[in-house]
């Protein structure tokens, strides 16, 4: 539009407003301005008049500061519930971050208990006690993989030790699934003995592995 000549003013207002209407959070900052056409080329004598005038736009799109921060206060809210209402002891910045770190904990334990390998729907149960047990079983098998998760990356990080994951990247914080694809196959081979501490071990050929060995060493 900047390049574009328009035969008047009102043109040249009507299609700023035109393009307006499709703008929801910018609007054009602009002047109009006159340009002068002349009958020959080049620059015009003294006191030559115009042959015809005709108008341009000057200027630039700018925000909507209002329109804008309106949207961000929508998108930036977040409904939390808690019964602490004491503000003091509980900010809502604290329950914020607490939500937001859910992702890493708990959504994620969910998501597991959800997993096709966990074979939950493959149980059809009708009875109310025995939904309730089955889920009591999952959520103890739950507890027991997060606190499996926890004890394995404390002691990477106390031995200052990592082992591969998916990619091959040392990694301290593997997930306990990873460590259950480590483990795939370990019936599989001759069983041989090795040591660790004062306790000796029957293992298969799997075992002879340096992650595998170093797996063990942690429990």
């Amino acid at each position: 539009m900047i390049q574009q000549e328009f035969d008047s003013n009102e043109a040249a207002e009507s299609a700023i407003a035109t393009i307006e209407k499709q703008w929801e959070y910018h609007q054009a900052k602009v002047e109009l301005e006159k340009v002068f056409h002349y009958q020959q080329p080049g620059r015009p004598k003294k006191g030559q008049k115009a042959e015809y005038i005709k108008w341009k736009v000057v200027g630039q799109v700018v925000d909507k500061e209002e329109a804008i921060v309106e949207v961000l206060k929508s998108k930036g809210k977040f409904v939390l519930g808690s019964n602490e209402l004491d503000e003091e002891q509980l900010p809502a910045q604290m329950i914020l971050a607490a939500y937001k770190g859910q992702a890493a904990s708990v959504e994620r334990g969910f998501r597991f208990l959800k997993d096709p390998m966990f074979f939950a729907s493959s149980l059809f149960l009708e009875k109310p006690e025995r939904i309730m047990a089955l889920l009591m079983v999952m959520g103890l098998s739950l507890l027991v993989y997060a606190l499996a998760e926890r004890k394995l990356r404390t002691e990477l990080i106390r031995r200052d030790e990592s082992i591969p994951n998916q990619v091959g990247k040392p990694t301290q914080r593997p997930t306990m699934r990873r460590i259950f694809q480590m483990f795939e196959g370990i019936h599989d081979g001759k069983p041989n003995f090795f040591v660790t501490g004062k306790t000796i071990y029957e293992a298969p050929y799997f075992l002879h592995s340096s992650n595998s060995r170093s797996l063990v060493r942690l429990s």
